[in-house]
């Protein structure tokens, strides 16, 4: 492929917002020469940031879009033992403050230590420590304003179901002032015949009924150009270029059922082999419908069927397992805020600190005002939060007494600083309280060679209009190959006075989620190799194949990559799952799993965190948070 037609008919010489400036060099970046430098060698300090980080969009998210920079530059050093000199140990500034209650980690793990902690001893001082420049881990959202008009996406995080009323400790929607009935924007009368989504994930599954979904599939000869092919399931895949022979095993996968092979301990089994092991010898299903379940399984947990226990297969209610029937209900549906979860998360800081968001304690100021961040550090507050600050050591100041406190050492800015606590949290992932946690026992050590973490890039494209959308006739798009394999538009929610706007003539955020998984390689490999990719691809390469993609796509549907792109922001999270193989639910040899110990607390530190519930999402992130800090108040000190 000519190089003049990459940026040209593609549209990379266009302005949009994704920091121009990169695309001085763009022919011979698209060209492959255009690795950052500071990922040439390792322990390299980051440089040529704006060719790897790209564009952040506005609003207060606008510099913390995916892991950052900072973050990288601090984490990496960590890793390699930069920070362990006596001479950097010399420069460490002690702020003198003793905190009762110190959270690691600004997610929703720390957000909900925090949240009970604070409920608990409402008159302690707290103090939450997060590395990025805004609260939320990866909840986080992408804001562009394309033609006057504000559109946002998430950057992670995103899509929840409305739960019941407990009134119970952990139900947060009640205590935080959640609404449960929301409203979402009006479906124009032009396209009142597609099904739109309202999340980003269910119609891949889930809830495909309830979505118009269109399949690509790769032409070949006259057809080479391929052809979609609409809701394919509602009709036995008879319009699929699939063998009958797989169409035929493609539906069996979809009504087999676990209890005709195995009727007790099920959990248990599923989790003594792989997905790939259950649909292939259990199953007797061919290798085609691991392939196409793949890019499903990873989008929920970050690998595929090769890598992943079968108990997960069942827990997501993937085919094969006879559970997909709850999914079926009416009642049950996939919500997501404008941003994605980061609404549940602002609803968690203004709790904690209520002059952190401005205007008042409701639905519209909460997700739509501007955070006031010199509110969330300040000395009178009972819980503050410090952010862009990096924790880089921890451990136990001497003799586990009474009188003994945690000593916290972070970087912040080109400064190291420390403080002390009476508790601690550490609501952070196992591939970074390996190298901080000073103290942690070797049981806890050998527990967390176990764990593996995966990447995932999640692309948010701004769109000037999305009428080949409405051409094809649906709003969610799979696909085999190439760059990704879904992407969709949702129908907006309706956030008080903010309504994003939703008409096929006007803008609207398009979103990629990306796992990265590798079939054939070990579970470690596989997220190595993402992580490397990840971290290696400048942005300019990363929209070259978005572009290429949606041409590939939707180019006959009218999709023009030169006028129909207003923007592109890249968030990329190189630890985004934890990776559940086999024995991670229940031990092989029957013993205690890896989680287990982890969650016991060793001193006046307690770990809490999503990734110990196997599956990191909201809801088990806040629990793990909670978990953590009612251990640490059975503790006597």
């Amino acid at each position: 492929m000519r190089k003049s037609y990459l940026i040209d008919e593609l549209g990379l010489n266009k302005k949009i917002t994704r920091r121009d400036f990169i695309y001085i060099s763009a022919a011979a970046a698209v060209a492959g020469s255009g690795i950052p430098k500071y990922l040439r060698a390792s322990g390299q300090s980051i440089s040529d940031i704006d060719g790897w980080y790209g564009y952040g969009g506005i609003g207060d998210y606008a510099s913390s879009h995916g892991n950052t920079p900072e973050t990288l530059k601090v984490a990496h050093g960590m890793r390699n033992g930069e920070f362990n000199s006596s001479s950097f140990q010399s420069k460490t500034i002690d702020t003198g403050e003793i905190y009762d209650l110190v959270v690691v980690g600004g997610g929703f793990s720390g957000l909900s230590a925090a949240f009970h902690y604070n409920k608990q001893r409402p008159s302690d001082k707290c103090l939450i420590i997060d590395n990025h420049p805004i609260f939320g881990g990866e909840a986080k959202r992408n804001e562009f304003i394309v033609n006057g008009h504000r559109i946002i996406g998430p950057q992670g995080s995103n899509g929840f179901v409305i739960p019941p009323v407990t009134n119970k400790a952990d139900d947060y929607f009640t205590e935080l002032s959640i609404p449960r009935e929301f409203k979402y924007a009006p479906v124009p009368k032009s396209v009142d015949g597609i099904k739109f989504p309202l999340d980003n994930y269910g119609f891949m599954h889930w809830l495909s009924h309830r979505s118009s979904v269109g399949h690509f599939f790769n032409g070949s000869g006259a057809n080479a150009s391929g052809n979609w092919v609409t809701d394919l399931w509602e009709n036995d895949l008879s319009s699929t270029p699939w063998s009958e022979n797989l169409r035929k095993e493609l539906l069996r996968w979809r009504k087999e059922s676990v209890t005709d092979y195995k009727q007790d301990n099920i959990e248990k089994w599923l989790d003594s082999m792989t997905l790939k092991e259950y649909y292939e010898n259990i199953l007797k299903l061919p290798k085609e419908v691991t392939n196409y379940a793949d890019p499903i399984l990873a989008s929920a947990i970050g690998l595929g069927c090769d890598a992943i226990s079968a108990y997960w297969g069942w827990y997501f209610s993937l085919p094969g397992f006879g559970n997909s029937d709850r999914y079926q209900s009416e009642d049950l549906m996939f919500h997501s805020f404008p941003g994605g979860n980061t609404g549940i998360a602002r609803f968690f800081v203004k709790k904690l600190v209520p002059n952190a968001i401005k205007g008042a304690n409701n639905f519209n100021d909460t997700i739509n005002q501007s955070i006031a961040f010199n509110e969330l550090d300040k000395s009178s507050n009972k819980v503050r939060m410090r952010l862009g600050a990096t924790v880089i050591d921890v451990r136990h100041a001497g003799i586990r007494s009474e009188k003994e406190k945690v000593i916290i050492t972070y970087v912040k800015g080109e400064k190291i600083y420390q403080l002390k606590a009476r508790k601690i949290v550490m609501a952070t992932a196992g591939n970074m309280n390996r190298y901080v946690l000073h103290d942690l026992p070797e049981g806890h050590k050998k527990a967390y060679a176990s764990f593996h973490h995966s990447a995932v890039l999640v692309a948010n494209v701004a769109l000037t209009n999305w009428r080949f959308l409405k051409n094809l006739g649906f709003a969610s798009c799979m696909w085999t190959s190439g760059f990704g394999f879904s992407c969709n538009i949702r129908r907006p929610m309706v956030v008080g006075k903010y309504q994003q706007p939703f008409d096929p003539n006007l803008p609207i955020v398009l979103t990629f989620y990306v796992p990265m998984y590798y079939p054939g390689l070990s579970i470690k490999e596989q997220g190595t190799t993402g992580r490397l990719e990840l971290l290696t691809t400048p942005f300019v390469k990363y929209e070259q194949q978005i572009r290429e993609q949606m041409f590939r796509l939707f180019g006959h549907a009218g999709f023009n990559p030169q006028t129909d792109i207003a923007g592109i922001i890249l968030n990329r999270w190189g630890h985004a799952y934890v990776n559940p193989q086999p024995g991670f639910m229940y031990d092989k040899k029957g013993g205690e799993t890896a989680s287990a110990v982890i969650r016991k607390p060793f001193g006046r530190i307690a770990i809490g965190h999503s990734e110990l519930h196997g599956h990191m999402n909201w809801t088990g992130a806040a629990a793990e948070g909670k978990r953590a800090i009612n251990q640490l108040m059975e503790n006597k000190f």
